[in-house]
């Protein structure tokens, strides 16, 4: 059920490269070539570029990817790796040392439908090239709130967005172009292969290797947001109020969203960072204004924009290149946990002040019963969310913990585990810890498939034997969170 951190391959399979190169020569990539190192280079964390593959293959089409899976699962011990954006945080995710990289960059189409309703993306693309290119079109679809994130990862993880009216990111999945282990390529969709559609909308990388994705889409022009930053001391008692009543408005505005950062830096001290988004081009709605009526700030980024732009800016604020560490909770909308939040986290600040390059936030993000209810009014996914929650929504809390030096791992790892365990303690005790852990902020030490409910997970472990019977993406491909303990 939890991801194998990959840092080496047990045993040497290059020989699959050569299989490989029998069959798909110039899609085949080694190192020292230029398309292997600039694979390499979009990894997000330092932890997965300190891998080296064997070989890296980069298809074009689902058919490249028959073909590979067809070769690499002839031989059964073989390991493999397999990357969209690369953009999970712990080394192995989405790469493997000394065998074979699967990298889906090169699988990037982009139509729209004649109607304008729907959008088929491949999983090369990042979410911000399909906004600046939906854009065109004066269209937008339910994706990932950061630019740099690779389409394929984020709505396999279920993909919270910004657009609270149109749930999950999976919700919106009409249509799959999926590889499975036979080599079969299969079109997925609510009546056909109608278990395998229901498993994919939030069951991660356990059925296959998906080769495009339709969703629906939906008009948007211009909106307005940004980044708003305040001294976190001065401004706590302004700033969890605020939230907690904006998460839970029984009558949430649809088109508002936020999420607020809880961060500290040793050039700056601790701070919140808030960003506040409209799905409209109207300057500080009043939805939002409990936000930015917060003083004393210490800089107001927000401006009206388009939502490229925006993806970007969420993008910059945590670039690729530096040591990462992720995790996930969720807890019910209530101020005296939130309270809590910001307790453990100042608590935390201690013990990695010193270390360089540290960048240490934790994010909160309400999920309220208008969100929670579109994704059931969209089909539902496999994700366990209850349609009305506690204080009218859910928050989910992730972290982003940012260094630069390999030798501080320890010190980082052990207090923003300790961190996470404080949080969920606190929670446990006020009874308001939800069970749901997002799977795209996941840590490798975290279970989030059984996060799901037992019979999610029992659902999903079935489709596992029904598409997958020798069990290729358990355990052929070490990386991801499993559906099998």
């Amino acid at each position: 059920m939890r991801t194998i951190p990959a840092l080496a391959a047990a045993t040497d399979f290059s020989s699959q490269c050569a299989q490989l190169q029998k069959v798909l020569p110039s899609k085949l990539h080694y190192p020292g070539d230029a398309s292997y190192s600039a694979s390499i280079s979009t990894y997000w964390s330092t932890q997965e570029r300190s891998i080296s593959p064997a070989c890296i293959l980069l298809p074009t089409s689902a058919q490249n990817v028959s073909t590979a899976i067809g070769t690499l699962t002839a031989s059964p011990d073989c390991r493999f790796a397999v990357k969209s954006g690369g953009h999970m945080a712990q080394a192995g995710a989405a790469n493997i040392q000394g065998s074979v990289t699967i990298d889906l960059s090169g699988i990037h189409q982009f139509s729209v439908s004649a109607n304008k309703t729907l959008v088929t993306i491949g999983p090369g693309l990042r979410w911000g090239q399909v906004y600046s290119m939906l854009t065109s079109y004066g269209l937008a679809t339910a994706g990932g709130r950061s630019g740099d994130v690779g389409t394929g990862g984020y709505l396999l993880g279920g993909g919270s967005s910004y657009f609270i009216g149109h749930g999950f990111g999976c919700d919106n999945v009409v249509e799959y172009e999926v590889v499975v282990a036979s080599g079969a390529i299969l079109t997925v969709t609510a009546t056909s292969h109608k278990d395998l559609f229901k498993a994919l909308k939030g069951g991660s990388s356990n059925f296959g290797v998906v080769t495009s994705y339709t969703i629906r889409t939906f008009s948007l022009g211009g909106i307005w947001g940004g980044e708003i930053f305040y001294p976190a001391a001065s401004t706590v008692d302004q700033q969890l109020p605020a939230f907690n009543d904006f998460a839970g408005n029984p009558n949430y505005d649809i088109n508002a969203a936020v999420q607020v950062s809880i961060s500290f830096a040793p050039s700056v001290g601790s701070i919140f960072v808030d960003q506040p988004f409209y799905a409209l081009p109207k300057v500080n709605p009043p939805a939002l204004r409990p936000f930015t009526k917060i003083k004393p700030q210490l800089a107001d980024q927000t401006n009206l924009s388009t939502l490229a732009p925006f993806a970007a800016m969420d993008a910059a604020s945590s670039p690729d290149g530096s040591r990462q560490m992720t995790w996930a909770l969720s807890i019910e909308n209530d101020l005296q946990t939130l309270y809590a939040v910001y307790e453990a986290f100042n608590n935390s600040i201690a013990s990695i002040m010193n270390v360089s390059g540290i960048s240490w936030s934790i994010t909160l993000e309400p999920l309220p019963n208008a969100f929670l209810k579109a994704s059931a009014s969209l089909g539902g996914n496999v994700l366990g969310l209850p349609t009305t929650s506690r204080g009218n929504a859910l928050i989910l809390c992730d972290s982003s913990f940012t260094w630069a030096n390999d030798n501080d791992t320890v010190v980082v790892r052990r207090t923003g585990l300790k961190l996470l365990n404080d949080i969920v303690q606190r929670a446990q005790a006020l009874g308001t810890y939800n069970q749901w852990i997002d799977v795209n902020h996941a840590d490798f030490t975290q279970d989030p498939i059984s996060s799901f409910g037992s019979a999610n997970q029992a659902f999903l472990q079935g489709v596992s034997r029904r598409y997958d019977p020798g069990q290729v993406f358990q355990k052929q491909v070490p990386g991801g969170f499993k559906v099998f303990p």
